[in-house]
């Protein structure tokens, strides 16, 4: 990576990230976030992101993208994980557990059928 000395280099950075993650976007047929702020990790969210990436793994979906972000502002219901794909507005799910995660793979990443008993907001 090159240093970044004034606003233009930053400019082009920036323009560089974007278009490195539409590219990685597109190969995506669903993107998973998974909330890891420090109240998520506390109760739970690195199990979930573990039980994600094996169920991803056994059920051999390379077209689905994992990611972690920061804080998601629902603490009370963490760990937070939402399911977007394109052209479906995205789905939150609270109180993901390691089972739940796994349901989620396999009835919403699968089946395309929305886990309602754990959807936060479907906006």
């Amino acid at each position: 990576m090159t240093l970044i000395q004034s606003l233009e280099d930053l400019a082009q950075a920036r323009a560089e990230a974007l278009e490195n993650k539409r590219f990685h976007d597109q190969q995506c047929r669903f993107h998973i976030q998974v909330g890891m702020g420090s109240c998520s990790i506390a109760v739970g969210a690195a199990d979930t992101w573990q039980a994600l990436q094996r169920s991803l793994a056994s059920h051999k979906l390379t077209d689905v993208c994992l990611t972690q972000t920061g804080c998601i502002g629902l603490c009370a219901l963490e760990p937070i994980v939402r399911v977007s794909a394109p052209d479906h507005p995205p789905v939150t799910y609270g109180r993901v557990t390691p089972e739940v995660a796994r349901r989620i793979v396999q009835e919403h990443i699968e089946n395309q059928t929305i886990v309602l008993d754990h959807v936060v907001e479907n906006v």
